[in-house]
């Protein structure tokens, strides 16, 4: 990897930062993207100080709004030139139903909208890359359908499981993603690194649990309890594969899970009607 270029979102903790930390270990350029100055700050002096890895940088950026979004690709290509590896890993969970400025659903603007606008600003400089790579990344359980009725929780808000659902239209709308890029060039994957512990999962409270699963609190309390970033840093291991592993060259459209295996999504993830009904609300915006 040393003479790629990697792009990764996210990545100031938790299974960004250790993503970042081991593929920079590989010797590549790494941009790591947060919206805290000390905690960016922070995790590149740890990473350039575990690795020596002196290509190590970040920069400022948010994802949740479409003007902070639209800056964001705007400072990224500022910054660089070329990006082999752009990993969308920056995820929202959230324990009440919120809107943000745009009027958008804060589940989709960030774990849906968010990949699809960043990929497309960011293609130039992907397409500089002989072999450029886009990781989605997933996450909630394991590959389901998608009710294209409620991509924004118009049903009713179940907390962890509307972020769940958002992971189950991310995996449809980057199969979507890696046909429209296909022409360019540009290969696109979705990972599921697997559960951790991490800032985004201890925020979880029992206003996140849908009716029943209350109950089931002290469990989540324990399984995600502080452990140093030993869950994270595993959990970062299939993202690594899919964004280091030379047998993906070229490889688009596919799904690995947090063994770094390939399997199939659910059914409605290829299904073309699914996908222009997500695309379609993506491109209102």
């Amino acid at each position: 990897m040393t003479e790629k270029a990697v792009v990764i979102t996210g990545a100031t903790a938790g299974i960004g930062f250790y993503s970042a930390l081991e593929i920079a270990r590989l010797g590549a350029e790494v941009l790591i993207v947060g919206r805290n100055p000390a905690r960016a700050e922070q995790a590149v002096k740890n990473i350039a100080q575990d690795t020596g890895n002196s290509k190590v940088a970040y920069l400022i950026g948010d994802v949740s709004t479409l003007d902070k979004l639209e800056q964001l690709g705007n400072d990224i290509n500022q910054r660089v030139s070329r990006i082999d590896v752009l990993i969308n890993n920056a995820g929202y969970l959230g324990n009440v139903l919120e809107y943000n400025q745009d009027g958008i659903e804060m589940h989709f603007a960030v774990n849906v909208l968010a990949p699809w606008k960043l990929t497309h600003a960011l293609l130039p400089a992907l397409k500089s890359s002989h072999s450029p790579r886009v990781l989605n990344i997933s996450g909630g359980d394991k590959p389901a359908a998608v009710d294209c009725a409620n991509l924004q929780a118009e049903k009713a808000f179940k907390g962890l499981m509307t972020y769940t659902h958002s992971k189950s239209i991310l995996e449809a709308m980057s199969i979507a993603l890696a046909k429209r890029c296909e022409s360019d060039g540009v290969c696109v994957n979705i990972v599921f690194p697997g559960r951790a512990s991490t800032t985004m999962t201890r925020s979880l409270s029992a206003k996140g649990l849908p009716g029943p699963m209350k109950i089931m609190m002290p469990f989540f309390k324990i399984f995600f309890r502080e452990d140093g970033g030993k869950s994270a840093w595993n959990a970062s291991k299939s993202t690594v594969f899919a964004a280091t592993d030379p047998s993906l060259e070229g490889i688009t459209g596919r799904y690995f899970n947090t063994h770094s295996k390939e399997e199939k999504l659910h059914p409605s993830s290829y299904d073309e009607t699914v996908h222009q009904q997500i695309i379609d609300v993506i491109e209102r915006y």
